[in-house]
């Protein structure tokens, strides 16, 4: 996957991805619900990507890595819904077609 120039969450739409399939993904809805987060992360049809370096910097979560992913984010999450207002994680959500959803998860260390 390539480096987005900014996070996500701070460019202006259209906002795409293209995966290592060659899929492409549409930003669909900025600063996701940490309950919504918390669904797609156990959503095993759901894509999920960890931006590290502030959001820039995609790479695809395994799937032995899901489990521990939402104890990692959830006392964290600075989006809607998250419990710290200096929280360093926030999610957006993407989607290839209406049923095909992948969820993009920011890292600002």
């Amino acid at each position: 996957m390539l480096r987005f120039p900014a996070n996500p969450g701070g460019l202006k739409d259209p906002v795409t991805l293209l995966d290592d399939e060659g899929t492409r993904w549409v930003l669909h809805r900025r600063r996701v619900d940490l309950r919504v987060v918390r669904r797609l992360v156990k959503d095993n049809a759901t894509s999920v990507i960890w931006g590290d370096m502030g959001g820039i910097c995609p790479r695809p979560v395994p799937e032995t890595e899901r489990p521990e992913l939402w104890g990692r984010i959830k006392d964290e999450y600075l989006g809607p819904g998250g419990a710290c207002s200096t929280g360093r994680y926030l999610a957006h959500e993407f989607r290839a077609d209406p049923r095909r959803r992948m969820l993009y998860i920011e890292d600002h260390c």
